[in-house]
């Protein structure tokens, strides 16, 4: 009989049901992000590919991604089915540039595999609604409409340009406490941030991130792709999936198709790479050129 338990944010959902993923092979000895082999594409294919898979790309606009240490909780499968997932996403996240937990911390990114997506959803609503942001809730209603077997949002939130979070203040930058600057109310107030012709004031971070995979795709699906697919839908938020295969190839898309990759390709690795090495407040425009550059540099 399946088990299905909402509980507290750590280790926020427990749940069991049988699967056919078993955990394979990790990552090399040294924590490596291990890729399959492909036709390695030119830099304007991969700048091209950033383009069209990402959802902002301007100037005025920065990247999102975690700013945070990562603490991962897997639910749905197996004990070793579970741990084999969250240790090879944090694998490829520290290899990826990004801080992460030990087991035991408070969760900021969650993998929950369960048999009825839409039930679960509603649970969350019913009983955990602060686990889904206001704006994120049409997007997640239409993906349940169209009966979609992934679902993926992000909690995100404005940090300084450092990356640090903005804290609430009654004073303005440049003012005085009593003084005229000072409004009525505590609101966050960005008093590091100063406006610069070739750098944002402020950057977007990701505080935390859900994916809920429908059990019928899990089942027999290769855990390796399984966790490397999920390291991809939390770590890169902007990236995405698209229903047929793309060049250069992602494991993103198509998925749960057989056709598609097996693993993190060469340019999933190139893009996670570039963006945890760009400064938090780097304009979402810098990324195909950072993608570009790490997917050719990565030999």
């Amino acid at each position: 009989m399946k088990k299905r338990l909402l509980c507290s944010l750590a280790p926020v959902l427990a749940l069991a049901l049988p699967t056919a993923a078993t955990a394979q092979d990790a990552p090399d000895e040294q924590g490596n992000i291990v890729v399959e082999g492909e036709v390695l594409e030119d830099s304007g294919s991969v700048r091209d590919a950033v383009q069209e898979l990402a959802d902002e790309h301007g100037r005025d606009v920065p990247t999102t991604r975690y700013l945070d240490a990562l603490c991962i909780s897997v639910s749905g499968l197996n004990e070793s089915g579970n741990d084999f997932v969250r240790d090879r996403v944090l694998d490829n996240a520290e290899y990826a540039g990004l801080n992460t937990q030990e087991p035991g911390c408070r969760a900021n990114a969650l993998v929950l595999i369960y048999d009825e997506p839409a039930e679960l959803i509603e649970r969350i609503k019913r009983e955990q609604p602060w686990l889904i942001p206001a704006e994120a809730g049409n997007s997640i209603d239409r993906a349940l409409y169209r009966g979609d077997q992934v679902i993926v949002w992000h909690n995100e939130e404005v940090r300084n340009e450092g990356g640090r979070p903005i804290y609430h203040s009654q004073n303005i930058a440049g003012g005085t406490r009593g003084s005229h600057d000072a409004i009525s109310t505590a609101a966050r107030v960005n008093n590091n941030g100063w406006p610069r012709r070739n750098a944002l004031e402020y950057s977007r971070a990701v505080v935390s991130a859900v994916v809920i995979l429908d059990a019928d795709i899990v089942a027999g699906l290769d855990i390796v792709r399984l966790a490397d697919y999920a390291t991809m839908r939390l770590l890169a938020p902007n990236l995405v999936p698209l229903e047929e295969a793309t060049s250069p190839a992602s494991v993103t898309s198509p998925f749960p198709d057989e056709s598609g990759p097996q693993g993190l390709t060469r340019f999933d690795a190139a893009y996670l790479e570039a963006l945890y090495s760009l400064p938090p407040n780097a304009p979402a425009l810098r990324m195909a050129g950072a993608v570009a550059r790490a997917y050719e540099g990565d030999n």
